[in-house]
């Protein structure tokens, strides 16, 4: 959901998000680019566990809603990056993402893309190597 909308959106939103916690839910999935007291509202309102994305967060600030205990979990977009766990721990540039080749719309053909961006160690034979673009 995206959190930025109009004035009624941190009412509604958070009306939401209360009655979903009615189902009992394991978890809600939150992509968040606004401001962070309705999250904090969301975290007092939701009883399970708390998934927030925060698009193009920097990778200096990764598992800080973890820290703060304003999420229970943190996703990033990682598409373009297969070797996300190795780009983060090794401090390696991440790969640009290039949306032509999500599902199956490579103008290459559908057999063209996430696998086939570049790792920094060659996978199963995979003869992309690190050519890293800027994240």
């Amino acid at each position: 959901m995206g959190l930025s909308h109009r004035s009624e959106g941190p009412d509604l939103f958070s009306y939401l998000v209360r009655e979903l916690n009615k189902f009992n839910l394991a978890y809600i999935h939150i992509v968040h680019y606004g401001e962070d007291a309705i999250l904090h509202d969301f975290r007092r309102i939701w009883d399970q566990a708390i998934m927030l994305n925060r698009s193009g967060r920097a990778r200096e600030r990764i598992g800080e809603d973890i820290a703060s205990g304003l999420a229970d979990l943190e996703s990033y977009g990682a598409r373009a990056n297969p070797d996300f766990v190795q780009r983060v721990t090794s401090g390696a540039p991440f790969n640009s993402a290039d949306a032509g080749v999500y599902f199956g719309t490579s103008a290459r053909g559908p057999e063209v893309g996430y696998t086939d961006f570049p790792t920094l160690i060659p996978l199963h034979g995979n003869a992309n190597t690190q050519r890293s673009n800027d994240a």
